[in-house]
């Protein structure tokens, strides 16, 4: 059934089996700690945004319809990425 258009997540309703309570917030159980390696890895991965004129520029042609994108030269950036 949708309530606002939104499905509900579904419940296991096996017999016998007892889900178990989610932590709560303050609990260890609901801490996580992340490495300094995660933390460079995910700065490492981050996109870089030096410009903040071509962001705008970029943004501004998007919201007109008029940017044009070269799925060639896209498609060689990500290639050359991966080697």
């Amino acid at each position: 059934m949708k309530i606002n258009g939104i499905q509900p997540p579904r419940v296991d309703t096996t017999p016998g089996v007892k889900r178990a309570a989610p932590p709560r917030e303050n609990s260890p159980a609901a801490r996580v700690a992340v490495s300094s390696q995660a933390k460079q890895l995910a700065e490492a991965r981050a996109p870089e945004v030096s410009d903040a004129a071509k962001v705008a520029r970029l943004t501004a042609a998007v919201a007109r319809g008029d940017f044009m994108l070269d799925a060639g030269a896209v498609a060689d950036k990500m290639m050359s990425e991966e080697r």
